[in-house]
C-alpha cells in the first residue's frame, strides 16, 4: 500500500475506531473513579495520620538533596517517597501532596477492579468493587503510602488476566509488580502468585520459559532503576542495609507470640470483617465451572488473596494499615458470592461501607493542627535561626521540620525509630541525636495518639541529655497538640521540669 493510500481517511477504520473507543471508555471510567474518590476524601483531606508528617519530611528532604536512608532512616522502599516528592513539586510539602498521591492511586485501583470484576462475573461485581474500594482504603487502611502499592498490584493482576498475548501480559504484569516492590517488599508474595498464574496459562511448553524470563526481567526493571539511582548518588549501601537487611530483621524483634499478634491483628480488622467473611465463604465453596475462563480467573483471585495474606503474616503485623494488600482481592471474592443477586450485592456493599467508618471512628478525630505548628515555627523564627541550625523534634511535631525549614541533626526522625524497639534504631538514637546539641529541641505533648510501642523509660533520656544547656523559649498550643520549644543556651537552666519517665 502506498503512503497516500495509507493516509487516506478510512484506510484503517476498524482498528483506529476500536482503539479510540477503548481509550474513551478508559478515560471516562478513570474520570468517574477520580471524581468519586475525591468526593469521598474531601471530609478527611486535612486528616493528619501518625506517619503523614514523617512521609512529608522524608520527601521534602529528598528534594533538598538528603536522600532517604543516607539522609533519613526508614525501612520502607523509596517508591512512595519518590511519588510524594514529585507531588510536592506541584502542591508543596503538605498534606494535599499526600492526598493527591492517594486519590490518584485509589482511582487507578477502582478502574482495575472494575475490569477484573467484569471479567470474573459481571459488570455489577465490577461496580461493587470499584465503588467500595476507595471507601475501605480511606477509612480501614487510612495510610496514603499503601494506595500506590495496591494500585500497582491490582494493575499487575489485571494485566496478567487480560486479553493480550501471553508475552505482553507477562511483561506488563512484571513491570507493574516490580514497581510495587519499590513501595513495599511484601509485593514479592504477589509476584510469586503472578508468576504461577502466567505459567499455568494454556501455553505451549516451549513458550513458558519465555514467559518466565519476560516476567522476571520486567519485574526487575523498577527495583534495578531505584538501586541504580541510589548507587549513582553513593547511597546504594544505605538503601540495601535499611530496606533489605534491617527490614527483614524487624519481625524478629517482636517478642509477642505469633498467634497473639495474629489475634490482635484480627481484632483490629473489624472495619473489613464483612468482606473477609464473605471472601472466606466463597473460597470454602466449590469453584465455579470452567466457563469462559472464569474458573482460571477465580483461581487467580484465590492465589492473589492467599499471597497478600501471607505477606501480612510474614510481617507479624498488628497495625490496621497492613491489611491493605488483601483488600482488593477480598472485595472481588466477597462480591462474587452475590454477583448473580444484585440486591444482595447492594446489601453487602451497604454493610461494608458502614462497617469501615464504624469500625475505625478514630480516623475522623485528628485533623492537622495548623495553629500549634505555626505557633511553634513562629517561636523558632523569632529567635533568629541560621540556615545550618538543627532542629530535633521528639515524639509529635514532625511537621515542624518543614514549617521551620530546619533539618534534623541525625538521620533518625520518626518517633517510633527514636523511642521504640526497632532494628538499628531505638532510644540509643534519641540519645545520640541529643548529644549532637542541636540548637532547637521540640517536645510534643504525649497524648498516646501513636505511641503504643514507646516505653516510659525512653523519656528518662531527655532531661539527662538536655541538662542545663537548654532553655524553654515558649510553648505552642493548638486545638489538640502542644509543643515545648527549647533553645541551646550555654549554661542556661531549663525553666520547667522535663518528663522523667
Amino acid at each position: 500500500m502506498s503512503l497516500v493510500a495509507a493516509n487516506t481517511p478510512g484506510a484503517f477504520p476498524r482498528p483506529a475506531l476500536k482503539f479510540q473507543a477503548e481509550a474513551l471508555r478508559l478515560a471516562a471510567g478513570f474520570a468517574a473513579a477520580l471524581a468519586w474518590t475525591i468526593l469521598l476524601r474531601l471530609p478527611l483531606i486535612s486528616r493528619d495520620g501518625p506517619d503523614d508528617a514523617f512521609y512529608a519530611v522524608v520527601a521534602h528532604l529528598w528534594t533538598r538533596g538528603a536522600l532517604p536512608y543516607a539522609g533519613v532512616y526508614d525501612i520502607k522502599p523509596p517508591g512512595f517517597f519518590a511519588a510524594l516528592a514529585a507531588a510536592q513539586t506541584i502542591f508543596g510539602p503538605n498534606l494535599l501532596a499526600e492526598r493527591s498521591v492517594a486519590i490518584f492511586s485509589d482511582a487507578l485501583s477502582a478502574v482495575a477492579l472494575y475490569g477484573l470484576g467484569k471479567r470474573l462475573a459481571s459488570p455489577a461485581l465490577g461496580v461493587f468493587a470499584a465503588a467500595l474500594f476507595p471507601i475501605v482504603s480511606m477509612v480501614a487502611v487510612a495510610d496514603d503510602a499503601y494506595c500506590p502499592l495496591v494500585a500497582l498490584t491490582t494493575l499487575a493482576f489485571a494485566a496478567a488476566l487480560g486479553d493480550a498475548p501471553i508475552l505482553r501480559r507477562a511483561a506488563l504484569a512484571g513491570l507493574a509488580i516490580g514497581a510495587a516492590l519499590t513501595f513495599k517488599q511484601t509485593a514479592a508474595f504477589e509476584a510469586l502468585a503472578l508468576a504461577a498464574i502466567l505459567l499455568r496459562a494454556p501455553n505451549p511448553t516451549a513458550l513458558r520459559w519465555r514467559v518466565a524470563l519476560g516476567f522476571a526481567s520486567a519485574a526487575a526493571a523498577a527495583p534495578a532503576l531505584a538501586l541504580g539511582y541510589f548507587a549513582w548518588h553513593g547511597a546504594a549501601g544505605a538503601l540495601v542495609e535499611d530496606v533489605v537487611a534491617l527490614a527483614m530483621a524487624r519481625p524478629r524483634l517482636i517478642e509477642v507470640p505469633f498467634f497473639a499478634t495474629l489475634a490482635t491483628f484480627a481484632i483490629k480488622q473489624m472495619p473489613v470483617a464483612p468482606l473477609f467473611a464473605c471472601a472466606g465463604a466463597v473460597l470454602a465453596r466449590r469453584r465455579p465451572a470452567p466457563d469462559d475462563g472464569r474458573r482460571a480467573a477465580f483461581a487467580a483471585l484465590a492465589m492473589w488473596f492467599a499471597a497478600a495474606c501471607l505477606g501480612i503474616l510474614a510481617q507479624r503485623a498488628t497495625a490496621n494499615d497492613y491489611v491493605a494488600p488483601a483488600i482488593a482481592p477480598a472485595l472481588l471474592l466477597a462480591g462474587a458470592a452475590f454477583a448473580g443477586a444484585p440486591w444482595r450485592l447492594a446489601g453487602l456493599a451497604a454493610l461494608a461501607a458502614l462497617a469501615a467508618p464504624l469500625g475505625r471512628p478514630e480516623v475522623f478525630d485528628r485533623p492537622y493542627d495548623a495553629r500549634a505548628v505555626d505557633a511553634a515555627a513562629a517561636l523558632i523564627r523569632a529567635s533568629g535561626p541560621a540556615p545550618d541550625d538543627k532542629l530535633f523534634v521528639i515524639d509529635q511535631g514532625t511537621w515542624l521540620y518543614i514549617a521551620a525549614d530546619l533539618a534534623p541533626p541525625t538521620r533518625f526522625v520518626h518517633a517510633m525509630h527514636l523511642l521504640c524497639k526497632f532494628p538499628d534504631a531505638g532510644p540509643v538514637r534519641l540519645k545520640e541525636a541529643l548529644a549532637t546539641r542541636p540548637r532547637y529541641v521540640a517536645i510534643g505533648a504525649r497524648d498516646g495518639a501513636h505511641n503504643g510501642c514507646i516505653a516510659p523509660a525512653s523519656w528518662g533520656i531527655v532531661p539527662a541529655e538536655l541538662g542545663d544547656g537548654y532553655r524553654l523559649i515558649g510553648q505552642a498550643n493548638g486545638a489538640h497538640e502542644s509543643y515545648d520549644i527549647y533553645e541551646a543556651r550555654g549554661d542556661a537552666a531549663l525553666r520547667r521540669s522535663l518528663p522523667d519517665g
